[in-house]
């Protein structure tokens, strides 16, 4: 089984060269994609369509998308896909969204499905919870997605996010094949957050994705010989001073496989970090709702700084409601710069499995 790289991110993908992205991944390579398109046996259901086959997409020009609803970076290529969606979903353009799990939760069908509403996801949705279809196409990252003509032979791979303009012009090659006569819009201009190439765009540092939970978990005030076993723990937070990238806990926290369980309303999570975004991935455990305050740097986040999942009560109070398995987006910072981040869960039962960032920004 190829094991999951993370979420490959926007710097990465700005570098143009795949033995750059793999050095600085820590990896020898990236696995080259199918010469053909395969197919998607060992599923378990679909969504938005039919079980599709190579056979059944003959003729078609195929886009497969290796794709995490919980990850950063896959959630920034959804505006492209539903506008060639939209362009050349009638036009012999078939979107295949393979989705392989990072987490228990995102294997389980239910959550698939209502992921796929909330993100308006309208092509055909494999499941991929068993990891099948990602080690038979010997995927190793989200996202990649791999372009293959009518006749199902290869045409490019792209790892991470990125050269949108680039596979659009191809798909509308592609299509102009079969139909000579056919006519397309201009390719889609690149989203001003994705727009590098004008002059002052820059990628600054950023925090690597920290898991919370788990072996991978990075608790830094975890007490000794108790971290990877399933107890309710009372963590004591006594360190003014948090190590970037480190987790800190204070209060009740249950740890389950992949996350830490908050336990009572008194509880914190801080998290030092450098960055322009975060987005942190948590889940209702028990099913109910729970409302987690945000702060950054000891006060309510600045308006001009929340992400798109920060509400405010009448007092002012930044907070986040945690309803369903997903990612949140909490911080959209206007200025990159180092920030200490605090969650406060106001009732027991929210799980926080990671944290991601980003730090490219276009120039304005």
């Amino acid at each position: 089984m190829l094991q999951k790289s993370p979420c490959m991110t926007r710097f990465f993908a700005l570098l143009g060269t795949l033995a750059m992205t793999a050095l600085l991944l820590g990896a020898a390579s990236v696995a080259p994609a199918p010469d053909h398109l395969l197919d998607f046996d060992g599923n378990v259901g679909w969504l938005n369509s039919k079980p599709l086959t190579p056979q059944d997409l003959r003729g078609k020009v195929v886009l497969v998308d290796f794709w995490e609803y919980t990850c950063i970076n896959c959630l920034r290529t959804m505006p492209y896909l539903r506008e060639w969606q939209k362009r050349y979903g009638s036009q012999g353009l078939v979107i295949v969204g393979v989705h392989t799990p990072e987490f228990e939760f995102s294997s389980d069908p239910k959550n698939i499905a209502a992921a796929v509403k909330h993100l308006e996801v309208t092509w055909p949705v494999v499941m991929d919870s068993k990891d099948t279809i990602w080690n038979r196409y010997k995927n190793d990252i989200w996202p990649r997605e791999i372009l293959y003509d009518q006749t199902g032979k290869l045409v490019e791979s792209v790892e991470g996010e990125g050269s949108y303009q680039a596979t659009e012009t191809k798909i509308q090659q592609l299509l102009k094949t079969a139909n000579p006569a056919a006519k397309f819009p201009p390719v889609m201009a690149l989203l001003p957050q994705d727009n590098y190439l004008k002059p002052g765009a820059v990628c600054y540092p950023e925090t690597p994705e920290t898991y919370v939970g788990g072996e991978r978990g990075k608790i830094a005030n975890a007490p000794i010989g108790l971290a990877a076993h399933r107890y309710d723990v009372n963590y004591v937070d006594s360190n003014p001073m948090h190590a970037d990238g480190q987790i800190y806990l204070g209060g009740y926290w249950h740890a389950s496989q992949q996350a830490m369980v908050s336990r009572d309303n008194k509880g914190h999570l801080a998290l030092t970090y450098h960055a322009l975004q975060v987005v942190a991935v948590m889940r209702p455990e028990e099913g109910t709702p729970v409302t987690v305050d945000v702060t950054q740097d000891g006060e309510p986040v600045a308006k001009v700084d929340a992400g798109a999942d920060i509400k405010y009560d009448a007092q002012g109070h930044s907070y986040v409601t945690v309803d369903s398995a997903r990612a949140y987006e909490l911080i959209m910072n206007q200025k990159w710069g180092t920030h200490d981040l605090q969650l406060l869960p106001q009732r027991d039962g929210v799980g926080i499995y990671s944290f991601a960032f980003e730090s490219c920004e276009a120039a304005s």
